[in-house]
């Protein structure tokens, strides 16, 4: 026998034997799941869930945040997945009961890719290794990842998407419809994704699914999602207009690599090249594909996919018509993702049994496409395997280029700033700024209103609103939800010129270079411009990072922030107009 005796023969019935396992396989899904979360980390109250927690917190003590119009855009959020958690925040366990959310989640994404692996490829070593792979975080187009590192509803969803793929290749088309629209109700983006996919397969296959399945799963679809529907068309209805100025901003100041898919920053680069890269191991691997009907399904969701991110294309460059800019449709990307994984997975699998492939080559590229965030580091050396014979050394030089290829694209995306930060932070991170926020929340009155810092949010950073529980004048990191309601631009711009001044006009799209623009024009402010400010908006604090001391009366310090007391200064200069500050002195 070969060398891939060991897979194929004792290797083989030994995972065939745990496919027949249920307890295993779920146990599996478990442990994959925790060792998941351990590598990616988890984290609470920092990126996304910086606007989600404030807003669930609001809805479940209204007294919070007084008057603060930045909560006015919780309801422009149609999902209703976080009133679940309010019970939890009532009674103090909020951080818990979302750990454990995330990790069931994470399971059942395990749960739903081992079950669309075997319905595609109905091999074992298959599922399982494709699993293994998953372990590791991969990136796709706009640096999308399969897993993230905290819980979102994006999150949660993910894995009935999936088993709504599974339903529909299964033909269980009513169920499939039924299933997206019960988690329409829960993050209706992700949702209209697989929704074009399914319905885009249906029109072209249309003599396969029936004209009768297709009318069956949209009413089964439309009844599921009624709450999110009602809510929806009872509020806003959909936004054609093209707004440039907004999406100007928003892509400039934070959400530039979420757009533009050909653009000269590096993690650009990097997300747009690792996209392609899985677009390519999908073409190579095709050689090995399920039954000409099922891949012949896959590829016109993968169509599909494509449409959307050339929709995506057109908007952002030439037409940002607000819906499409609304419905970050880049995401579609991650569906990419999943299936040339998937897909690249059995080829290598199936190369390997059919003796085409040494045990030591196919560890080799088995190893590059787990470990590899970026999905062309597997293809370079699969186009090196392929175009050239092995020798002793070669294998070496393919792995040599893979893990420089990583060094340089870690250190291209990432230098001088965390990218990643494994760890388990269920509570939030216990940082100096974590500790002002907690004394603020245990300090001063509800209606409090601050200044801070505004640059300050990041993946694994909270912002000021989250353990705080009080309002601030402005940060960066709302543009995150101005993405979603193009109107509070006109709020928050003001606002933020007013503390960084000139940095707006700045911004290119790098999100790094902008966070030092804001600090360098936050900490230009004098202590007279920072007084009216303060007037102006009504804030009775001041939050600085040191050594950028005022002469104000500290309330609290630590060893990274100064709190100053402003309502002194606030009453003086209440009225004046900006130009005013000029009087005031630092010294």
């Amino acid at each position: 026998m070969g060398a891939h005796t060991a897979l194929s023969f004792p290797f083989q019935y030994t995972v065939r034997d745990f496919y027949k396992s249920t307890v295993a396989r779920h146990l599996l899904f478990l442990i994959l799941a925790l060792l998941t979360i351990t590598l990616a980390g988890y984290h609470f109250g920092t990126f996304d869930q910086a606007i989600h927690i404030p807003f669930l917190k609001k809805y479940a003590d209204p007294t919070l945040f007084p008057g603060d119009k930045f909560f006015d855009l919780r309801f422009l959020h149609y999902s209703y997945f976080w009133f679940f958690f309010e019970p939890f925040y009532r009674l103090g366990f909020l951080e818990e009961s979302m750990f454990l959310t995330h990790v069931f989640a994470t399971y059942l994404t395990f749960w739903a890719l081992w079950v669309l692996s075997y319905d595609l490829f109905q091999n074992p070593v298959t599922s399982l290794l494709s699993l293994i792979v998953f372990v590791f975080p991969h990136l796709g187009f706009a640096a999308f990842s399969i897993f993230e590192f905290s819980l979102l509803n994006r999150t949660f969803v993910f894995p009935f998407l999936l088993f709504s793929i599974v339903l529909f290749l299964r033909q269980r088309y009513w169920l499939a419809f039924a299933l997206l629209g019960a988690m329409y109700n829960l993050h209706v983006i992700s949702v209209n994704f697989v929704l074009a996919m399914l319905l885009l397969d249906g029109l072209i296959e249309f003599r396969r699914v029936g004209w009768l399945n297709l009318l069956l799963g949209l009413v089964s679809f439309i009844l599921a999602a009624m709450p999110v529907l009602i809510w929806k068309f009872s509020g806003s209805g959909v936004d054609l207009t093209p707004r440039p100025e907004w999406f100007s901003i928003i892509t400039r100041g934070i959400l530039y690599n979420i757009f533009y898919i050909f653009a000269g920053y590096p993690q650009v680069v990097l997300a747009t090249l690792s996209g392609l890269g899985g677009l390519g191991l999908l073409f190579i691997a095709r050689r090995s594909a399920p039954l000409p009907q099922t891949d012949r399904t896959i590829m016109i969701f993968i169509g599909g996919a494509l449409l959307m991110l050339g929709v995506q294309v057109i908007a952002t460059h030439w037409l940002p018509v607000t819906i499409i800019i609304q419905s970050q449709i880049t995401r579609a990307g991650l569906f990419i993702l999943v299936f040339s994984y998937l897909y690249f997975t059995h080829y290598l699998v199936q190369w390997y049994e059919s003796g085409g492939l040494s045990k030591f080559n196919f560890g080799l590229l088995m190893s590059i496409c787990a470990i590899s965030p970026f999905s062309f580091v597997p293809l370079v050396i699969w186009a090196i395997q392929r175009l050239t014979p092995w020798t002793r050394w070669q294998p070496v030089a393919a792995a040599s280029i893979a893990l420089l290829t990583l060094s340089t694209g870690s250190a291209a995306v990432a230098p001088g700033y965390e990218f990643w930060y494994p760890g388990y932070y269920i509570s939030g991170h216990r940082t100096a700024w974590y500790d002002v926020q907690i004394w603020a929340r245990n300090n001063t009155p509800k209606d409090s209103v601050f200044i801070t810092p505004p640059q300050i949010w990041w993946w694994y950073e909270s912002d000021w609103r989250v353990f705080s529980e009080r309002s601030t004048v402005v940060t960066l990191s709302e543009l995150l939800e101005a993405a979603f309601a193009p109107d509070y631009i006109d709020q928050w711009k003001p606002r933020f010129e007013a503390l960084a001044p000139g940095a707006l006009e700045q911004f290119r799209g790098n999100y790094f270079e902008n966070v030092k623009l804001t600090a360098q024009a936050f900490y230009s402010l004098s202590s007279g411009d920072l007084a009216c400010i303060a007037g102006q908006y009504k804030a009775s604090y001041l939050v600085v990072e040191k050594p950028h001391w005022r002469n104000f009366p500290v309330m609290y310090e630590n060893e990274q922030y100064v709190v100053y007391d402003l309502r002194d200064q606030a009453r003086v200069c209440s009225g004046y107009n900006s130009s005013s500050a000029l009087n005031f002195s630092d010294k």
